[in-house]
């Protein structure tokens, strides 16, 4: 990712001992466990909450893009998080 676009994000990195701990509250940072709430409510959340490695978009206490993969990462996340740089 480019440098402008890391230093304009706050991000989180959750990592559990396996994927089944990574809808815990307690691995979570606490300032980021509003995140967790919200995509367990959600469908993606309820059926596939435990795929891993899931990357999560939030922006003004609103998750807008959820994905899975690294594919997902590069094909979703990147290019959403470089828009969303630029505005």
């Amino acid at each position: 990712m480019k440098s402008k676009t890391i230093k304009k994000l706050e991000y989180f990195v959750v990592h559990t001992a396996n994927g089944s701990l990574i809808l815990n509250e307690e691995y979570w940072p606490k300032s980021a466990i509003w995140i967790l709430t919200e995509f367990l409510m959600s469908d993606e959340g309820a059926q596939r909450g435990q795929v891993t490695p899931r990357f999560i978009v939030a922006d003004m206490q609103e998750i807008v893009l959820t994905t899975t993969g690294n594919a997902g990462w590069q094909d979703k996340i990147l290019p959403k998080l470089e828009d969303m740089a630029r505005t």
